[in-house]
């Protein structure tokens, strides 16, 4: 098992690995970056230079404002347990134990590796893809009720930089209500719910209240309290590594 020390930079998740910085992202099916090789838990992974539609470090880095040496997604990312707090990441090769009190979602579909829960809104379940990589969360139009808060930034590597409305809206997550906030997906990308036979994306704004574990091994999405998440030496003796971000 290993840990490292993260940066959460806007809503998106940085580790330095090997030296490099990659942001982690489950909404991505691969990895890149200007490293040709990721090592975690000892295991070695190979990485292209840019992905199948030829996005960069470079271009991640213009767009995101971020000074990013590449992403790591789901063709890595599946093969461990991985906990989310907004201070670490840790990798294990088997599944964490977690609190008696934990929110436990399954993981019902993977589309491309991209994991899809389900969460209540306006008393219906929804299917959403759990994308760490997304910022701000999003729901189909049909499911912003209510007058828009504002406006804010995001950017998708298939259309850059966009203005999206945002709401705030409830959401039921196994009997603990939740008060989100989703933007409205700019048409050009809306495709990407249709995929997935999915309702919406759920981004990192949970961190701020939770530790979350995708445990891709049980397949299940866990949530914590931060702060009342068990201890990492209760999960299993391992060495834990914790690099600078120097």
């Amino acid at each position: 098992m290993n840990t490292f020390a993260i940066k959460f930079l806007d809503g998106h998740i940085i580790v330095n690995l090997n030296q490099f910085d990659y942001v982690i992202d489950t909404g991505s099916p691969m990895s890149f970056g200007s490293g040709t090789n990721i090592i975690i838990n000892g295991i070695h992974f190979p990485i292209p230079n840019a992905d199948i539609s030829g996005v960069t470090a470079d271009s991640l880095s213009k767009l995101s404002g971020l000074k990013i040496d590449g992403l790591i997604g789901m063709n890595i990312l599946k093969n461990f347990d991985i906990r989310f707090t907004r201070t670490h990441i840790t990798f294990s090769n088997t599944p964490f134990l977690h609190g008696d009190t934990a929110i436990k979602l399954p993981i019902i579909d993977m589309i491309m590796t991209i994991p899809i829960i389900t969460l209540k809104i306006e008393n219906t379940n929804h299917r959403l893809y759990f994308d760490t990589g997304a910022k701000i969360s999003y729901l189909s139009d049909d499911l912003l009720i209510g007058t828009s808060i504002g406006e804010m930034d995001d950017f998708h590597p298939m259309i850059g930089t966009y203005k999206t409305n945002v709401y705030k809206i409830d959401v039921n997550i196994n009997g603990n209500v939740e008060t989100l906030t989703f933007g409205s997906l700019p048409a050009s990308l809306r495709m990407l719910l249709t995929m997935g036979r999915a309702k919406g994306v759920l981004g990192t704004e949970l961190l701020n209240k939770y530790s979350i574990i995708l445990s891709n091994l049980n397949k299940v999405l866990v949530l914590e309290l931060a702060g009342e998440e068990t201890s990492f030496d209760q999960h299993q003796n391992s060495i834990i590594d914790e690099p600078s971000l120097d």
